[in-house]
């Protein structure tokens, strides 16, 4: 079933003459990861916004096509500090903060609540006060803060920003459990050295429109590998002058096969 529908969806920011998305038509199914990926200014952020019916509801500007969405959506974006609340003094009660406004009962709070920080190992950390944190604890905290609020459409804006290796491995792990329990999921990142493990699709956007959808072999492409969307095996394979297809990840290449 299909979560989110967008249907030649083109989005103009107040004041420009140039659209950011151009008729970009887009679905992501339940229990399915859908990567963005392009180069700075392709329209990924862009494209999360009108997911998240922040655009132009929000932010205003103007948007012409369709966006249809079945699910309540969360969205993470890259600058934690912007999505603090800033009334809770407590890890927990930033978390709760979310479900809290959804009107739950205390205990439904409290088990989604418990649950989250679980999820991104913040246990330790759940009577923090959020303002003494690093970026990276606070980027966890407000990706727990989101799904928390049990949303059936998970937005992500490079989560991975403020995070460290081995913080980054758990969420990109966290992401294809979350598909497994049936939650759609469209990612932007600049990350596509994960997107083989973590995508069932890849949508590569360039100047605001879709140039190219399909599996994750997608940033193996030539095309890709030149416009510098290639894995990082895929790009060293073709400037070393290797023969195509390239492989995607080490794995593949080692096995000498894409």
């Amino acid at each position: 079933m299909k979560s989110l529908t967008l249907d030649r969806a083109s989005f103009w920011y107040a004041a420009t003459q140039s659209p950011a998305l151009r008729a970009v038509s887009l679905d992501v199914a339940q229990g399915e990861v859908v990567a963005l990926v392009g180069a700075l200014g392709a329209g990924a952020s862009t494209l999360l916004l009108v997911a998240a019916d922040l655009a132009p509801r929000v932010i205003g500007g103007r948007l012409e096509g369709s966006m249809t969405r079945r699910d309540r959506s969360g969205i993470v974006l890259p600058t934690p500090w912007t999505q603090i609340s800033g009334m809770a003094f407590t890890v927990w009660d930033e978390v709760a903060f979310g479900p809290a406004n959804l009107g739950w009962p205390t205990h439904e709070i409290a088990r989604q609540v418990n649950r989250a920080l679980e999820r991104l190992e913040l246990l330790p950390l759940a009577s923090r006060d959020p303002a003494t944190l690093s970026g990276g604890e606070l980027q966890r905290v407000i990706i727990a803060a989101i799904l928390a609020m049990d949303p059936g459409l998970v937005l992500f804006d490079e989560p991975a920003a403020e995070l460290d290796a081995a913080g980054a491995a758990m969420l990109w792990q966290l992401i294809r459990v979350l598909a497994r329990e049936g939650k759609a999921v469209l990612l932007a990142t600049s990350a596509v050295d994960a997107l083989p493990d973590v995508a069932d699709r890849v949508v590569w956007l360039e100047d605001g429109a879709v140039r190219a959808v399909g599996t994750p072999d997608l940033l193996a492409d030539g095309a890709a590998c030149d416009a510098g969307l290639g894995t990082s095996i895929a790009t060293v394979w073709r400037a070393g002058g290797l023969p195509a297809p390239y492989p995607l990840t080490v794995a593949h290449a080692v096995r000498g096969r894409p």
